[in-house]
This record gives C-alpha cells, structure tokens and sequence, in this order.
C-alpha cells in the first residue's frame, strides 16, 4: 500500500468520525428541546399509565 492511500483514507476516517460526533450532537440537541417542551407542557391526568393522551390540547 502508497503511504498516501494510508494517509487519505486515515483523513476520510477523521472526517466522517466527526460528522458522526456532531450528527449526535445535534440530535442531543434535539432531544433536550422535545424534552424541555413536554416538561413545560400541561400535563394530563395519567389515565392507565399512558402518556399518549395529546389529543386534550389539539
């Protein structure tokens, strides 16, 4: 193997590592905005456990 094959494809791996980390840090993101919205939202009464009962404030 060419020393710069080993070498661009070590750069590609660099690369798509850090488009992963940031893709993940978004999605964390994302997930911290949803969970801030449903602690803010007024909450139902439980009925049987489920959380699934939305369709109060449509």
């Amino acid at each position: 193997m060419e020393t710069s094959s080993i070498s661009g494809s070590s750069t590609q791996q660099a690369l798509s590592v850090t488009m992963m980390k940031q893709a993940a840090e978004q999605q964390n993101k994302m997930a911290n905005v949803l969970a801030q919205n449903v602690k803010q939202a007024p909450q139902p009464a439980a009925k049987g456990g489920s959380g699934f009962n939305f369709s109060t404030y449509a």
